[in-house]
């Protein structure tokens, strides 16, 4: 049989990663069933036409990823494949046509092309290619959200957190809410400004922004219009598999839990199909959108402020037990807070000489107390966090008995706290890097840096009591915040947990 006589499966955005925590595909452990729908296609004797997206090269090191999925480029390779590289593996569309590449796999990659069925003409494209905002090769602000995005899994341990959301459509509801205020916020101050339209938002892809859909039809459809090499656009990059009329099919996506793809038969038949336990099983092909007039589909509105809220509640769930450490922890926050608050009230309510007296009193009760604490949290550490605990627990103790023997000279009290603003934020920056996987960690992660940057703060500053007090009052307050949103959000959640959250 020639080409123009196979039916030809069509599948797309894939994004296959290296198999690690960024790896959406692996997590929804999808690549045994790509490799039996693979044999499956092989065995119908049909062409396989993968548009677009195949690889998450986004968030993944494209050597990295090529070794890991060697295997499944072999399989590939086998098949009558052409494969169309998307945005998110645009990195590869230069090597098309030249002998970089010499897997035979990359031999089948093409730019996007038309082959005509049944008297009409088909299109095959990812479909980033009409999208103004994606259409390029550079990276924009949806490859910006999606390398954060990834940041943030590794960190979590998962691409899911552990409300069963993606970590990257929850940050992009979350960003679009503070961006949503802020323009709001400019045009009341500037109600005569010029009208802009930044909108970093249509920079992201249809599947991050589901709003920009109306956007990505119309582009095709004009397309379609404008070229006349064409009747039939075929493609991926929405993630939402369907048709619009006859003109508009959308294969979809496999890192749901779906499993969808296109079969079109040599007379131009378009079939909706899902592969599902080792077989296709044909469905009723969805309807993407009605046939309407081209133009942006009008967004959902939503108050940004609970939008956010939302968002933010998502990526910091509330525990429920805290441990013993976090208890530690939100008693050391508030520790501080009481401390930093004393301080402002002694700044304000009581001489010099006697207010400066208190001041040191107080800083060293807090520095005694905040090391008693560190030791009593760390007798049930793992042995680093307990070693990191014992060394704060001991250089507070220090620091409280130095201040009280020495520290009502302000140069040297000076000394002795920018010294050990620094000790302790350095310990709490090593403690988020052990404690990776853990939401504390990242609450850790910033009170140790801005405790480090405090430190210089107060060592660059005069041998002022007055203003020390108010430098040292703003310090306590912020280093107590971060404890205790680090108490407080640093519920241990199990990797099972995480990586299946329905289970």
């Amino acid at each position: 049989m020639d080409g123009a006589a196979r039916d030809i499966f069509v599948i797309s955005d894939l994004h296959l990663g290296d198999g690690g925590v960024r790896d959406n595909f692996e997590t929804g452990k999808k690549t045994p069933q790509l490799r039996a729908f693979l044999d499956h296609v092989g065995s119908e004797g049909g062409e396989l036409f993968v548009l677009g997206d195949l690889f998450e090269l986004w968030q993944m090191n494209l050597s990295l990823l090529l070794v890991k999925r060697r295997s499944l480029l072999d399989q590939l390779a086998t098949l009558r494949l052409t494969y169309v590289p998307g945005n998110h593996d645009i990195d590869l569309a230069h090597f098309i046509d030249t002998d970089f590449l010499h897997h035979p796999f990359f031999a089948a990659m093409r730019a996007p092309f038309v082959r005509e069925r049944g008297g009409r003409r088909f299109r095959f494209s990812h479909g980033h290619e009409t999208d103004p905002f994606n259409a390029g090769d550079d990276p924009g602000f949806g490859r910006m959200l999606a390398i954060f995005a990834g940041v943030w899994e590794d960190e979590n341990g998962s691409p899911l957190l552990e409300s069963g959301e993606s970590v990257e459509d929850v940050l992009e509801q979350f960003g679009e809410s503070m961006l949503t205020i802020w323009r709001r916020a400019l045009s009341t101050m500037h109600p005569r400004g010029p009208e802009r339209d930044v909108r970093p938002t249509s920079a992201l892809t249809p599947a991050q922004n589901p709003d920009r859909l109306g956007e990505h039809v119309a582009g095709v459809r004009a397309a379609l219009e404008r070229g006349g090499d064409h009747d039939v656009a075929v493609l991926g990059h929405t993630h939402k598999p369907g048709r619009i009329g006859d003109w508009y099919f959308n294969s979809g996506s496999w890192t749901g839990p779906r499993n969808p793809f296109l079969r079109i038969s040599p007379d131009g038949h378009v079939r909706y199909l899902e592969w599902k336990d080792g077989r296709e099983i044909e469905r009723e092909m969805p309807v993407v959108r009605p046939e309407a007039g081209p133009g942006r589909a009008p967004p959902t509105k939503k108050n940004p402020i609970v939008a956010a809220r939302t968002a933010a509640r998502t990526l910091f769930p509330k525990p429920t037990r805290p441990e013993r450490s976090r208890w530690v922890l939100i008693a050391q926050g508030v520790l501080a807070l009481a401390v930093g608050a004393g301080v402002l009230t002694i700044s304000v309510g009581q001489g010099s000489s006697a207010g400066w007296r208190l001041l040191v009193s107080a800083f060293a009760v807090y520095a005694l107390a905040d090391g008693a604490l560190s030791l009593l949290g760390a007798s049930r550490e793992p042995p680093v966090r307990r070693l990191l605990s014992r060394v704060r627990g001991v250089a507070s103790l220090l620091l409280g008995l130095l201040v009280l023997r020495r520290g009502y000279v302000v140069e040297i009290f000076v000394v002795l706290v920018g010294i050990w603003a620094f000790v302790s934020g350095a310990l709490r920056v090593a403690a988020s890097v052990v404690l990776k996987g853990m939401v504390e960690s990242r609450w850790l992660f910033l009170v140790g840096t801005g405790s480090m940057l405090a430190s210089l703060v107060l060592l660059s500053l005069p041998a002022s009591a007055v203003l020390l007090k108010y430098a040292l009052a703003a310090y306590l307050c912020y280093y107590g915040a971060g404890e205790l949103l680090a108490g407080i959000f640093g519920q241990r959640v199990p990797r099972a947990a995480r990586l299946h959250p329905s289970a």
